[in-house]
C-alpha cells in the first residue's frame, strides 16, 4: 500500500494548488485524478497550427491576484483583446454600444440601475463564509432569484436583460437559484460593480488558461496520477485510506477537490454526516456549452467591433472574440442554463447550425462558413457534469450550507464552489485549494505541538 502525508482528489486548479502549497510546506502529497488530464474545468483545444481556444474557464481580471501570480510564475502570457464597440442584438435589430450600459430606453436603464443598486446593498450584508447568518436569510433562501426580479423589475425589458446577465454569469436560470445563493455569489465577487468591472476588464491567455495547471502538473511529477478515479475513502484510527482501481493510498489527511455532486459519488466509511451527504445531493452543477467558430481572419474588427454581443432573444445570449495575437479569427459563443440543455440534446450538426445562425444575426453573412469548429458540452464531461460551478437552489444554504467547507475528521473540502472569494471562477478554485492546504497544515502543527 502506498503511503503519503496527504492525498488530494482532483487535479483541477483547486487540487493542484492545494498540492503545491502542501509540498512547499514540506509535506508529501499524492494527487489522484480520474481523468486523463489536469486542469479540471479549464481545457484548451488547438486550432490550425497550434493556436489555442479555451473550451472551459478562460478569463483573468486584475482582481484575480492568485491566478495572476501563478501565470507570472509559470510564464502564462496574457493579452488584452482589441478595443471597439459591442453589439446589442434584439431579433433583427443590431445596436452598437461602448461600456457597460447597453443602448436601451432610459426607463429600462433606470429601472435596471435601481435593481442593481438594491442588489449591491443586499449583497453587502452577506458574509460569504456564513451566508446563512445574513439578516432575513430564511426569507431570501426560500425565494428564487426569478421571484425577486419579478417584484423589483416591473419593466419587462429590464427584467429580461437582468435574467440574461445572471444566467450568463452563473450558468443557471433565475428560477432555479435561491436569492440568498445569488447574493452570496455577488458578494464573493466583491459586489455588483466589482463583478461587472472584472467581467469587462479582462485578459486572455495566449496558450490557454490551463497552461499554469499543466506546468504545476509537470512539477508534481510522479506525485500526480492520472486515470485514478477515487471510489472510496475510509477513515481509521491510523489515518485515511483512499481507494480505487489503482489500489489504496494511506495518508494522514485527504483533500477532496471536486464539485459537491462528484464528491457525493465516493463511498465514505464511516458515512458522512447527514448534512454533508444531503448537500452533495442538493447542489447541482450549472449547465454551459461553449463553441468556437474559426475564420481565416477576425473580419468583425473591420467594422470596429469587439466580437462581443449581447443577444436578448436568441439561443446564444453571449458571443466574444477569442482571437489570439497573430492567429486566425475566432468567435466564441457561450450558452448557459436551459438553452445549453436544449442545444446539448440536439445532434451536433443541428447544434452547430443553431449557433452559427446566431453568429450570422450578430455579425452578418461573413460568419456563415467557419473553417473550423470546436465545442464542449460540459454536462457531458463525466468528471464535471456541468459548469461553470455548482449553484444553490432554494432552502439549501440555510439548512445545509454550513457543511460546505466543514472538515469531516481527516477529510477536507476544496473546489471553486467552496471559495468565499470569486466562487465560480478559476481564482476561487485556487484560493479554495490554498485554504484547504492551510487547514491541513494547521492540524498538523497542532498535533505536532501536542
Amino acid at each position: 500500500m502506498d503511503r503519503t502525508d496527504v492525498v488530494v482528489v482532483g487535479a483541477g486548479y483547486a487540487g493542484l494548488c492545494a498540492a503545491r502549497a502542501l509540498r512547499a510546506a514540506g509535506r508529501d502529497v499524492v494527487v489522484l485524478e480520474a481523468g486523463d488530464r489536469v486542469g479540471g474545468r479549464t481545457l484548451t483545444a488547438r486550432v490550425g497550427d497550434g493556436w489555442a481556444v479555451d473550451l472551459g474557464g478562460q478569463w483573468i481580471s486584475n482582481a484575480h491576484t492568485r491566478f495572476a501570480a501563478l501565470a507570472e510564475e509559470y510564464g502564462g502570457a496574457t493579452y488584452v483583446p482589441p478595443a471597439g464597440v459591442d453589439l446589442l442584438v434584439e431579433g433583427v435589430v443590431r445596436r452598437p454600444f461602448s461600456g457597460a450600459r447597453p443602448p436601451l430606453p432610459t426607463l429600462v436603464l433606470v429601472v435596471l440601475a435601481q435593481a442593481m443598486w438594491r442588489l449591491e446593498r443586499m449583497a453587502a450584508r452577506v458574509d460569504p463564509a456564513r451566508p446563512w447568518t445574513t439578516p432575513g436569510a430564511d426569507r431570501l433562501d426560500a425565494m428564487t432569484a426569478a421571484t425577486w426580479l419579478r417584484r423589483n423589475l416591473p419593466e419587462r425589458r429590464a427584467r429580461h436583460l437582468a435574467e440574461v446577465m445572471i444566467g450568463e454569469e452563473l450558468c443557471v436560470d433565475v428560477g432555479s437559484i435561491s436569492m440568498l445563493g445569488l447574493l452570496t455569489t455577488i458578494r464573493s465577487a466583491g459586489g455588483v460593480d466589482a463583478g461587472i468591472t472584472a467581467e469587462t476588464v479582462t485578459r486572455l491567455f495566449v496558450d490557454g488558461a490551463d497552461a499554469p495547471a499543466l506546468a504545476i502538473g509537470v512539477d508534481l511529477g510522479q506525485a500526480l496520477r492520472l486515470g485514478a478515479a477515487v471510489t472510496s475513502i475510509r477513515q481509521q484510527a491510523d489515518g485515511v485510506r483512499v481507494g480505487g482501481a489503482f489500489g489504496d493510498v494511506h495518508a494522514e489527511h485527504v483533500i477532496v477537490a471536486v464539485p459537491p455532486a462528484i464528491a457525493g459519488r465516493i463511498a465514505y466509511d464511516p458515512p458522512l454526516p447527514a448534512a454533508r451527504d444531503q448537500l452533495t445531493q442538493r447542489v447541482p452543477m450549472g449547465s454551459v456549452l461553449k463553441s468556437f467558430a474559426v475564420y481565416e481572419r477576425p473580419f468583425w474588427r473591420d467594422d470596429g467591433l469587439t466580437g462581443q454581443s449581447l443577444n436578448l432573444h436568441d439561443p446564444v445570449p453571449v458571443t466574444f472574440d477569442a482571437t489570439r495575437p497573430g492567429g486566425p479569427g475566432v468567435l466564441g459563443a457561450l450558452v448557459p442554463g436551459r438553452a445549453a440543455q436544449r442545444l446539448a440534446a440536439l445532434p451536433a450538426s443541428e447544434r452547430r447550425a443553431v449557433i452559427v445562425g446566431s453568429l450570422v444575426r450578430a455579425f452578418g453573412h461573413a460568419a456563415r462558413d467557419p473553417i473550423e469548429w470546436h465545442e464542449k458540452v460540459w454536462a457531458d464531461d463525466p468528471y464535471v457534469r456541468g459548469g461553470y460551478g455548482a449553484y444553490f437552489p432554494p432552502g439549501v444554504l440555510t439548512t445545509l450550507g454550513s457543511a460546505l467547507r466543514q472538515p469531516v475528521g481527516a477529510i477536507h473540502w476544496a473546489g471553486s464552489e467552496t471559495a468565499t472569494e470569486w466562487s465560480g471562477y478559476i481564482e476561487g478554485a485556487i484560493r479554495s485549494g490554498e485554504r484547504a492546504a492551510a487547514e491541513v497544515l494547521a492540524v498538523h502543527r497542532s498535533v505536532t505541538a501536542a
